[in-house]
């Protein structure tokens, strides 16, 4: 722990994590001190990743929030540059990927099978989020960046998706036959997460597994195999199943929203619908101004005077949900209503706007029946309401590229980009694997015209 504690601290010294040696490059450790040191490092990274720019940007083109100075105020102006993506990109493959694939190669080793079954499940949802930034990334060939050759070829989208069904798939297996092994189990030391409790990591795998079984329902138009998930597998039942990384100050570790309070500011957008709704969640969301208001920047406009994200979702020690039961209820009203199920649907929506309210211990019965007792709920209703219950969580970005809802307003009017452009190295060292002919407004494999 104590080396664990030592690593934090130096990558936390280091602008986006990304020059720091692996913590654990060390002979010396055994097998169970690897899988031991590993896990609540590689939980931490990947939260700690989620938060910073891989997450943030997206969070600027939904508009939830503005960079207001710097490289972040050029997002806001749809002005990417390659180099805007270097970090974050290799982070994922020199710290995450890479973490990853050592516990699962360590753990079968030794039969670890509960320690196999989370890095599949944190390995899935981890690519899912670079999928779902980049659209075809490297997965299979991956760990060629550790050798000298350097030449990692691209999966197609499509592809990649699949893996992270398997590797799901793999990962409740592993888990299902944990108990009866007689391998290393990580308790609350080793899995910060959920404490070693391996029933709740299954749920969490299926409500992992739900979030891409709607992208591909979006790019099939078939709700069938969504619907069939919903019905038969085990997921949340309620706020106390969310899958969320707690930061520990005695590790001195920090949530990433807190360090950038300075350079973006609530977006214009988001905090006008809460305004105009009378939200109750408002002051568990936002900070007032130094006038005591809250106000939100529109796109590109560097107003240094607006709302900031709230002691509430961006303060040093606050938890960030990874995948949370309120998505889980969204995404079910979603298909639901593709699936013509209206009654269904108005029940999951419902369900899904006031356990948002009840995170924040929130109570109101009146505008609880104006906002989310509704009667034949629509997509448009679904997404904008998940859209304000999902604050700083990226997957609003997908939402709105899947849906076109929220109803944003590009800045200047231009069309709001659509993924992230690939790292500036991948064209000086892998320009032959890099995808030919894309830029921000390609559209994913599963968001076809």
């Amino acid at each position: 722990m104590k080396q664990l504690k030592k690593m934090i601290t130096i990558l936390l010294g280091i602008s986006l994590l990304v020059t720091a040696c692996d913590p654990f490059d060390d002979d010396s450790l055994s097998s169970e001190e690897i899988l031991e040191t590993q896990m609540p490092f590689v939980q931490y990274i990947i939260s700690y990743w989620r938060g910073i720019d891989t997450g943030r940007f997206q969070l600027q083109w939904s508009q939830q929030l503005s960079g207001v100075s710097g490289r972040h105020l050029a997002i806001d102006r749809y002005q990417m540059e390659r180099f805007d993506t270097e970090n974050i990109w290799y982070f994922y493959y020199d710290h995450i990927y890479r973490d990853l694939q050592n516990i699962i190669a360590v753990s079968t080793e030794i039969n670890a099978r509960a320690y196999r079954g989370i890095a599949r499940i944190l390995q899935a949802y981890s690519l899912g989020f670079m999928t779902d930034t980049w659209g075809d990334v490297p997965h299979e060939m991956a760990m060629g960046y550790f050798s000298q050759v350097n030449l990692v070829t691209y999966d197609e989208q499509q592809n990649v998706y699949m893996e992270i069904m398997q590797l799901i798939e793999q990962g409740i297996q592993d888990l299902d036959a944990a108990p009866q092994g007689g391998g290393l189990m990580p308790g609350p030391e080793e899995d910060p997460i959920y404490q070693g409790n391996l029933d709740q990591w299954k749920k969490a795998a299926n409500v992992i597994r739900l979030r891409h079984l709607l992208r591909m329902a979006n790019q099939s138009g078939n709700y069938n195999i969504a619907l069939g998930h919903i019905t038969s597998q085990p997921m949340f039942a309620g706020l106390h199943d969310n899958m969320v990384y707690a930061y520990r100050e005695d590790l001195d570790q920090v949530n990433p929203h807190y360090f950038f309070r300075e350079v973006t500011r609530a977006g214009a957008f988001f905090v006008n619908m809460l305004l105009q709704n009378n939200d109750p969640r408002i002051p568990h969301l936002l900070s007032k101004n130094v006038y005591g208001e809250y106000v939100g920047t529109h796109p590109g406009s560097a107003m240094h005077n607006a709302s900031s994200p709230g002691p509430a979702v961006a303060s040093r020690a606050t938890p960030l949900a990874l995948i949370t039961y309120t998505e889980q209820k969204f995404i079910e009203a979603e298909v639901f209503y593709k699936s013509g199920q209206h009654a269904l649907a108005d029940a999951a929506f419902e369900e899904a706007v006031i356990s948002s309210l009840r995170s924040f211990d929130i109570e109101d019965p009146a505008w609880e029946a104006e906002h989310a007792s509704v009667e034949n709920v629509d997509l448009e209703r679904i997404i904008n309401a998940k859209y304000v219950a999902l604050f700083l969580n990226p997957e609003v970005w997908s939402d709105y590229r899947r849906t076109g809802y929220p109803n944003l307003e590009g800045f200047n009017g231009e069309e709001i980009p659509r993924r992230f452009l690939y790292a500036e190295r991948e064209y000086n060292i892998n320009s032959a694997n890099v995808p030919p002919d894309v830029d921000m407004y390609t559209r994913m494999w599963w968001d076809p015209e």
